[in-house]
């Protein structure tokens, strides 16, 4: 049975698209920071048109570090970003501390257009991990200056504050101004929504809060807002883009065992999902995987009502667990994502499906 559902999954990323070329134009990578099976769970109990269920294609993710059974965003991020383990609280380094390229080096140098949106700070964990090098996640001004010589087309969330002086009420002990930086090198900056929403610039960052981003139910604007914005914007290379969306404060619901944050950060999460899912089956050559880099909080669903009201999410820790996560495919090549995957090996066929000859180890 189950090798007739794997079969049937095939079937169904093949004839979604039929008559287009092999390989993705677009890569999506969504990422839902501490996301694990119950709070996708969770999604789905609650909204029975969840997007979760729209992919043909699931599998499981192993999100162990390089140095630890339970890993932290950094090293998860990594592992999706850049296709090796490393040790937990390093960022865009194998486990020897060398730097190494992410998805977002190899899509460059192709000419694709990149981006991310996260409701972090920009300089967060896993948006690092496809922009930066550093041995301490922590050293948040230094991830904002190695982001200034990258030429990353669109940047969107929040950390501000990390890219201006102290002396202008910002982090920066170096004084120096980086948003003045990317002035110069041509990318246009904007600090609120409204400004956002009605740009046509092509190439910018968007900074929206000196720390993090609001959570979903404190803003005027959903992830899904911004990830729209982001592929209307990418969208415009002819040779194609790779964005990252994560959905990043899903995993402080985690940390505060608090279930309305989390629920309320899963479904802004899934709007996005939603949003790209729908981009995904009208373009046709775009590849969409979701998955987390890790769980948080070991949740699982405890009680409520069987149509998904009052729903009763249970903690076992308020930190990360070392339980699998879903992974979720759509579009050309989407069954290399089935079963069961090695963190890393999904970063690793990211990287097959732009260049089949970076890593010459085997994938499968």
């Amino acid at each position: 049975m189950k090798k007739i559902i794997f079969l049937v999954s095939i079937f169904l990323c093949s004839i979604t698209f039929a008559g287009n070329p092999k390989l993705p134009k677009n890569i999506i990578i969504m990422i839902g920071d501490g996301m694990g099976v119950a709070q996708v769970s969770a999604s789905i109990l609650t909204n029975p048109n969840s997007a979760f269920k729209r992919f043909p294609v699931t599998g499981f993710s192993i999100t162990c570090s390089a140095d630890k059974l339970i890993t932290d965003s950094a090293a998860g991020g990594t592992a999706l970003a850049c296709g090796e383990r490393t040790k937990n609280g390093t960022i865009g380094v194998n486990k020897n501390g060398d730097s190494i390229p992410s998805v977002f080096t190899l899509a460059k140098q192709k000419k694709l257009s990149t981006g991310v949106v996260v409701t972090s700070e920009v300089t967060n964990a896993t948006p690092a991990a496809f922009l930066g090098h550093v041995l301490d996640r922590h050293n948040d001004e230094l991830l904002a200056e190695q982001y200034t010589s990258l030429g990353t087309d669109v940047v969107i969330g929040g950390g501000e504050q990390y890219f201006i002086p102290e002396t202008s009420g910002g982090k920066r002990k170096d004084n120096v101004d980086l948003l003045a930086r990317l002035r110069k090198n041509g990318y246009t900056i904007y600090n609120n929504f409204d400004d956002l929403k009605n740009s046509e610039s092509q190439k910018y960052y968007a900074l929206l809060e000196p720390k993090a981003l609001k959570h979903a139910g404190e803003r005027n604007y959903s992830l899904s807002d911004l990830t729209q914005k982001a592929i209307r914007s990418l969208s415009q290379n002819e040779n194609g883009f790779v964005l990252m969306v994560e959905g990043s404060q899903i995993d402080n619901g985690g940390h505060e065992n608090n279930q309305d944050i989390l629920i309320n950060e899963v479904n802004d999460f899934e709007s996005a999902v939603q949003t790209v899912l729908n981009f995904a089956e009208s373009n046709k050559e775009t590849l969409v995987l979701v998955t987390a880099d890790h769980e948080t909080g070991g949740a699982a669903i405890i009680g409520g009502e069987l149509s998904g009201e009052k729903l009763k999410i249970g903690f076992t820790t308020k930190g990360h667990s070392a339980a699998m996560v879903g992974v979720f495919a759509y579009g050309p090549q989407c069954e290399l994502f089935a079963g069961i995957n090695e963190n890393y090996k999904i970063g690793r066929k990211l990287f097959k499906l732009l260049n089949d000859s970076h890593f010459s180890t085997s994938i499968k």
